[in-house]
């Protein structure tokens, strides 16, 4: 596989080299998860034949059967109608099922047998691509970078907790003068 030489600005790719970017993990992991975001983005619905988003409700109704429509939003971090609509066409294509919960409100989506045959294949191209990804990683370096990662997830939650008491609170946001 041919790779790009990175530029300090590469119009396609973004801005991958500033100052900030060198020297804040925060905004490398950021970039990281872009470049992932984007080229996941492209490749799913290509193998799947549904939109970006579509593909990410089947695939979380697929990890999680039975999930509402208010929990599938909380997990996609999108809004219940966007969820709403989506289920929709997927349920219009035969491969989720709604139903409603017994003795309450709401609804239970679970995967018809398409949508877990459809499933399939996007579960072997996730470890295909997460195989390239990891490529070059010894297995002590792949230890390493998961124990990073899951002291810097805690260190996001806990800025997040914070961010959101501040929000409950009403503090107010400080505007950066212009000068």
């Amino acid at each position: 596989m041919k790779t790009r030489a990175a530029k300090p600005f590469d119009e396609e790719l973004g801005d991958i080299r500033g100052v900030l970017s060198r020297e804040l993990i925060s905004l490398r992991v950021l970039a990281l998860v872009d470049f992932m975001n984007r080229s996941r983005s492209l490749a799913y619905p290509r193998a799947s034949g549904f939109s970006d988003f579509e593909w990410r409700v089947l695939a979380r109704v697929c990890e999680s059967p039975g999930t509402s429509i208010n929990d599938l939003a909380s997990l996609l971090h999108r809004g219940v109608a966007q969820v709403s609509r989506a289920v929709k066409r997927l349920v219009a294509a035969g491969v989720l099922h709604r139903q409603s919960r017994a003795g309450g409100p709401g609804v239970s989506i679970t995967p018809t047998r398409l949508g877990r045959t459809i499933y399939g294949p996007l579960v072997a191209l996730a470890r295909e691509r997460n195989a390239a990804i990891i490529a070059g990683l010894t297995k002590e370096e792949l230890g390493t970078l998961e124990h990073c990662i899951s002291v810097m997830i805690d260190n996001a939650m806990a800025q997040l907790s914070r961010e959101l008491e501040l929000q409950a609170h009403g503090v107010a946001q400080r505007r950066l003068s212009r000068r």
